[in-house]
């Protein structure tokens, strides 16, 4: 159950993704390293759930980095933003 959570949490953010460069280090030019989960809330929806991004989260936020805190920010966190985002009914 574990596995395919995660595995469903990596295709959404993938297909979420952006078809950015990246620069020397792996992230998306133009990104200015760590991200705060405060800073990543205030991002326009098309910026938010880019792969690049989410990697910016991770880094800038300790509890993230483990299996256990990121599944934890995708069940409350991730999934509340998401609702806000893109609410039923508007595509």
């Amino acid at each position: 159950m574990f596995r395919t959570k995660m595995a469903f949490l990596a295709l959404t953010f993938l297909a979420l993704a952006g078809c950015g460069g990246t620069g020397s280090d792996g992230m998306a030019k133009g990104t200015t390293g760590p991200l705060t989960v405060a800073d990543w809330k205030l991002l326009p929806t098309d910026q938010k759930y880019t792969a690049e991004t989410l990697e910016r989260l991770k880094l800038g936020d300790p509890n993230l980095e483990t299996a256990e805190g990121w599944e934890a920010f995708g069940k409350t966190t991730l999934a509340e933003a998401k609702r806000k985002d893109f609410p039923k009914g508007k595509k």
